[in-house]
């Protein structure tokens, strides 16, 4: 099977990893895989029988630029046989006509790999004659298995506070917390936390299924509320931004500062969703919004604050049940 892409957007495609929040929504259980165009000026073609990604991009840029973004989910097996998700993340560059790549890790647990499942695509830039293979399996595995002294440096640094320890809530009451997480980096015993995410509960009636401890039924039939909070305007305001393009929020007319500038110090922008129905939230206005389950599972899936927020909720049920 081949799939050719070449206008803007957002696209899925199928893998051998099934989604983490699979039955959420309609994206497909295992559409694992995510590619991202930024413009009309590149295609990419998916061929599955091969397993190979061709990016073709004939421009020439002033400005290093990104014109490809995919996303790979992936399993990660520790020594004791733990499987947890997380993403191999390339991001295809181009500063006049050299092509160059960003890639790196999206992980959720610091427990290591021995080994991962994961969808292992050749991706071949090609611009006119010229074509340079920018991952391959084997750059993958080492991606894996021996992160770059960049990466190491940067996952050393990372700092995140749970809000909900030591804290006792009663799962009938609304404004229940499955989890609550900043994060940010941390060096010399000082921490600076940049971003706080919070995944609520709205009705009294998830109750059982917070008792559960089952993510994936609660935002399926639950009533509930994604938070997502800036502490800082420093390093912010250009990845937000990004995001919104990422999970399909650019065209709503709520968001529109934020997609100009970013979310300012101490903003909170929310999606709720309740009996089928959502909406976005911003600054204590807002709008109906039909995406607001495809953008949680895709937000709690594809980005890494989100994947934590989730795996502390996982955490938090595995401690109840042991």
């Amino acid at each position: 099977m081949v799939d050719r892409f070449a206008s803007r957007g957002i696209y899925y495609f199928s893998g051998r990893v099934r989604c983490p929040l699979a039955g959420i929504g309609h994206r497909p259980d295992d559409a694992s895989n995510r590619l991202a165009l930024d413009d009309d000026a590149t295609a990419v073609t998916i061929d599955r029988e091969t397993g190979r990604i061709t990016v073709e991009n004939a421009l020439s840029y002033a400005e290093k630029t990104v014109v490809c973004d995919l996303m790979f989910l992936a399993i990660g097996v520790s020594a004791a046989g733990e499987r947890k998700p997380f993403g191999i993340h390339l991001k295809i560059l181009k500063h006049g006509r050299a092509f160059s790549v960003d890639l790196h890790r999206h992980l959720r647990s610091q427990t290591p790999s021995v080994r991962a499942e994961y969808e292992p695509f050749e991706v071949v830039a090609v611009d006119g004659d010229k074509r340079r293979v920018m991952l391959d399996k084997a750059e993958a595995d080492r991606l894996i298995h021996k992160p770059s002294i960049a990466l190491r440096v940067v996952k050393s640094l990372m700092a995140m506070r749970d809000h909900l320890d030591g804290v006792t809530q009663d799962p009938h009451a609304p404004g229940y917390r499955v989890a609550d997480l900043s994060v940010g980096f941390g060096a010399l015993g000082l921490n600076y936390m940049i971003a706080r995410a919070q995944l609520e509960s709205r009705s009294a009636d998830n109750a059982p299924l917070i008792e559960r401890g089952d993510v994936v039924e609660m935002l399926r039939d639950g009533a509930w509320e994604l938070k997502l909070t800036a502490f800082s305007e420093k390093w912010l305001p250009e990845v937000v931004q990004r995001d919104m393009f990422l999970f399909g929020l650019d065209d709503v007319a709520l968001l529109k500062p934020v997609k100009e500038r970013g979310l300012r110090k101490n903003q909170t922008l929310a999606f709720r969703f309740d009996k089928g129905q959502g909406e976005v939230v911003l600054d204590g206005k807002s709008e109906p919004f039909a995406g607001a389950l495809e953008t949680a599972r895709a937000y709690l899936e594809f980005h890494m604050l989100g994947g934590l927020l989730v795996e502390n909720a996982e955490m938090r049920r595995d401690a109840k049940r042991s």
